[in-house]
């Protein structure tokens, strides 16, 4: 993709999200990824959740780590069928919870 069909897919997504009514004030890249695990788990309420959406939606350096940790969970979810714990961890791993509480 071009320099200028690049910067016109970014223009487009910051007018798409003005119209949305999204006017208010962008949050900074530090906020966005640091609240990036709960907008993937569907945790943030509206007003955080829409600014996170709008920050990624705009962000050419963020996007790709959402997209990173998109593909990551996805690739998880596909593993996790195929493996299956060894019998008797749940009881091992419930037993040493009991016994750090204990003590």
């Amino acid at each position: 993709m071009s320099l200028l069909e690049r910067l016109k897919r970014l223009l487009g997504r910051v007018r798409r999200w003005k119209e949305a009514g999204g006017g208010s004030e962008m949050i900074s890249c530090e906020q966005a990824l640091s609240a990036v695990y709960e907008y993937l788990d569907g945790e943030l309420e509206a007003g955080p959740r829409e600014q996170v959406k709008a920050h990624f939606d705009v962000c050419a350096r963020c996007y790709p780590h959402l997209r990173l940790e998109e593909s990551f969970r996805t690739a998880l979810r596909g593993a996790s069928g195929s493996v299956q714990s060894p019998p008797g961890l749940r009881e091992r791993v419930m037993d040493l919870i009991a016994r750090s509480e204990d003590g």
